[in-house]
């Protein structure tokens, strides 16, 4: 067995046992699959050990990995709390700024805040990571996540910024031909996919609507099938305003709304990059609390401490 270490190979180990998987780690590090599969390959050539097995569910690990593993939470550990303290030696607001945030609201007003940011901060640089699913901020998986239900522990804060306001809405031209108040049931419905029927637009439309004409994993789909005319969907109103939507007359039983939230760690939110961020998703907000129907509010920050 050669003893020598290479560390970012475990850290490569330690993200593909947290991911359940090398595509899934792969992505979450920036890594082509490859290159993941490679260098784990490298570090159990090197351990003389397999680390892994593979299972239709998933990667398992092996009785060596699980012996490996506390050693490797504690580099991870002691690896983001350095990385949280270098960022706290940031003078001036300069760098990338990661922010995780559902493909809706990436399309919808990130890139205002980036417009805001070339403006205000032009040497930080916003990467918007565009995914249904949160992203890992204990793992630093990003540095600041819009998530419209907050999972908070350890020391992550969040902080309500506005609540967004919506309904049925679909093309005009199949909207034309539905009664004055269509019956819900007959209602062509464009929905989320069942791997996603945890989050609450999903849920609130299964609830609703538990047929519907389409089904899929990705913003973008539904978004071009509603305006394609193949069915109807939730939209804020704001967004179906700009994609040229019309409303379907049908009394939902419960406000079509969600609220929307920034969660950051406690450590990272007086950085001088991330602070700046922060700015400019309040300008942001402040600027969309002047158009009806979306209300920005700011709230004092909360979290599980």
């Amino acid at each position: 067995m050669d003893t020598t270490s290479n560390w970012d190979d475990w850290r490569l180990v330690h993200a593909a046992h947290a991911h359940g998987s090398f595509t899934a780690a792969a992505a979450a590090l920036g890594l082509g699959q490859a290159t993941l599969s490679r260098r784990i390959a490298r570090a159990e050539e090197r351990l003389g050990h397999r680390l892994f097995d593979r299972h239709r569910t998933g990667l398992v690990p092996t009785p060596a990995l699980r012996a490996l593993l506390p050693h490797l939470e504690a580099m991870a550990s002691a690896t983001l709390g350095a990385d949280l303290a270098a960022d706290g030696l940031e003078a001036e607001a300069s760098g990338v700024v990661r922010v995780a945030a559902p493909p809706g609201m990436c399309a919808d007003w990130l890139p205002r805040v980036a417009l805001r940011l070339r403006e205000s901060h032009p040497r930080v640089t916003l990467e918007v990571l565009a995914d249904i699913r949160a992203r890992d901020l204990d793992r630093r998986e990003a540095d600041l996540a819009v998530r419209a239900m907050p999972t908070l522990r350890g020391d992550l804060l969040a902080r309500k910024v506005l609540t967004v306001t919506g309904g049925l809405y679909g093309a005009p031209a199949l909207v034309a031909t539905l009664p004055a108040r269509p019956d819900p049931a007959t209602l062509p419905v464009v929905g989320w996919s069942t791997e996603l029927a945890d989050i609450p637009l999903a849920r609130f439309l299964d609830q609703l609507f538990p047929e519907p004409v389409l089904r899929t994993n990705d913003y973008l789909v539904l978004r071009a099938a509603v305006v394609a005319g193949v069915g109807v969907s939730l939209f804020g109103h704001d967004e179906a305003a700009h994609l040229g939507l019309v409303p379907v007359d049908v009394p939902l039983p419960v406000a079509a709304g969600m609220d929307v939230y920034v969660v950051v760690h406690r450590a990272l939110r007086h950085v001088p990059r991330v602070a700046a961020v922060l700015e400019a998703v309040d300008a942001v907000v402040a600027e969309a609390a002047e158009r009806s129907p979306v209300s920005g509010q700011r709230s004092a920050v909360s979290s599980q401490r």
